[in-house]
């Protein structure tokens, strides 16, 4: 049994009209099925409006879909109990594309990564202490960061924070929607190779939402493509996303630029790709 199991999930929007009447919107999503097992990175990639995040929204248990079923760990996220979500969702974490605002400013390191700590476990205050500190040390800060606020650091460092605090759980399933995307290149590369030794590291599954290919290639073992709300293709060997002859990847290779434009080809998208 895989992971998680999106089955043939549907979601709309709907658009308030005046005197209070509402009309559907476009589906945001349209009959979405996808599996992610154990130990395995789903690389999901789309452009801006492809219906991505919320699909990422209705995984987590936040956006209740219209249609459909989201089964994690064989359970259904929408037809269980308050209680019963709740200790399911310790194995089901998230990291986020803008570390600052995933973060109360008025809060500590130590207090961020506590959180889920103090939510889910019992733990006398210097267990939890060695924990954070041994979590910071995980993610390359260190001890002495856990005073400082997340105005002290910059956004690489931030977002190395909330990952300590997505895996303080040892989760089985992280959903990253979009995590380096606010972050420079020489940042970007830090945390996919992080990310990378978390998940070998740990076992750890993760659901990669992103517009980068070349991100999703470095990260991911398969790779799914969104369009307009519909999953259009899925490759269970993600170098097979090079020979793709569907429109909506063809424009995400082409979208990877070269720096000279005579290499500006799919081929070139490839070999960027795998030399990362």
């Amino acid at each position: 049994m895989s992971l998680l199991q999106v089955q043939e999930v549907s979601h709309t929007y709907k658009k308030n009209r005046l005197f209070g009447s509402s009309r559907a919107s476009a589906p945001i999503l349209s009959n979405i099925s996808l599996s992610i097992d154990e130990g395995v990175c789903l690389g999901l990639l789309g452009s801006s409006g492809a219906g991505k995040s919320t699909l990422g929204k209705v995984i987590l248990g936040l956006e209740k879909p219209q249609q459909g079923n989201i089964l994690f760990k064989g359970h259904d996220l929408y037809s269980m109990n308050a209680a019963a979500r709740r200790r399911l969702r310790r194995d089901l974490q998230v990291v986020l594309q803008d570390c600052y605002s995933a973060v109360n400013p008025s809060m500590c390191a130590e207090q961020i990564i506590g959180e889920p700590l103090s939510n889910y476990m019992t733990m006398s205050v210097l267990e939890q202490k060695r924990a954070i500190c041994e979590l910071l040390e995980m993610v390359g800060l260190q001890a002495a960061d856990m005073a400082k606020y997340p105005h002290q650091f910059s956004g690489g460092q931030l977002q190395r924070i909330n990952i300590a605090k997505a895996i303080a759980l040892n989760p089985k399933l992280i959903v990253l929607d979009e995590p380096i995307s606010s972050l420079d290149m020489v940042n970007q590369s830090q945390i996919l190779a992080l990310l990378h030794d978390l998940k070998r590291s740990f076992g750890l599954s993760y659901l990669f939402i992103t517009h980068d290919i070349k991100a999703a290639y470095t990260l991911s073992d398969r790779l799914a493509v969104m369009e307009q709300g519909k999953l259009v293709e899925q490759f269970e060997n993600k170098d097979s996303i090079f020979t793709s002859s569907h429109p909506a990847v063809k424009l995400l290779l082409q979208s990877v630029l070269a720096e000279h434009p005579r290499e500006r080809k799919i081929k070139s998208v490839r070999a960027e790709c795998r030399s990362l």
